[in-house]
């Protein structure tokens, strides 16, 4: 597999928050998975069927100080908000040199990351972002050191079954999502939206829009 959605984020006010809304929608606790350092966040998460899961993630409250935050959250939402997702990638540089050569001349050179988890050990991957921030219909890049990914190893809460989304620039979004390969329904917006079908053992649920 090329590239696939490798995970939802959800923007909450605090990760209490994020976890209460995510529980009360798929009836299963996100996990905690660790903060971000330098960057002000700090995450839970749900696998919804791997390669595939999703992301609580909020302002940490042991980075204080912060001008900027991962995904806004200098000035996090007033309620958990479905805002961004990620294109997992098993080549990250060939990728970025794909995009660049079918005209998306705004995708970012290739950045490390990691976390510490809770039980201390450490995971690591490298992502790469296109145009100023992820948002709406327009994804990130990823891929992960190792091999493997949350959706291995956090609690099962079902599976992602179809992804909407919204944008200004709707054709652009669209073309861009066509030279990944993704299946992602693209429609135009005045502001970006993402909206997101789970299939859990219940029934299927929508987060976003």
């Amino acid at each position: 597999m090329e590239h696939w959605i490798d995970h939802l984020v959800l923007a909450a006010p605090s990760l209490a928050d994020g976890i209460a809304h995510v529980e009360v929608l798929t009836g299963v606790t996100p996990a905690p998975g660790g903060a971000h350092p330098g960057r002000g966040t700090c995450n839970a998460l749900l696998s919804l069927g791997p390669p595939t899961y999703l992301e609580v993630i909020a302002p940490d409250p042991d980075q204080p100080g912060l001008e900027r935050r991962s995904f806004g959250l200098e000035d996090p939402p007033a309620e958990p908000r479905l805002v961004a997702f990620a294109v997992g990638c098993a080549d990250l540089d060939a990728t970025v040199e794909r995009l660049r050569a079918a005209g998306h001349a705004d995708v970012g050179d290739p950045v490390a990351m990691s976390r510490r988890r809770p039980d201390g050990s450490e995971l690591a991957w490298r992502l790469a972002f296109i145009h100023d921030a992820p948002l709406g219909a327009r994804p990130f890049l990823i891929s992960w050191d190792g091999g493997s990914s949350p959706a291995d190893d956090s609690p099962p809460a079902g599976r992602l079954v179809a992804l909407r989304a919204g944008d200004p620039d709707d054709v652009g979004c669209a073309a861009l999502l066509a030279t990944l390969g993704m299946d992602v329904a693209v429609e135009h917006a005045d502001a970006p939206w993402l909206s997101a079908s789970i299939e859990t053992a219940t029934a299927t649920v929508t987060l976003g829009a």
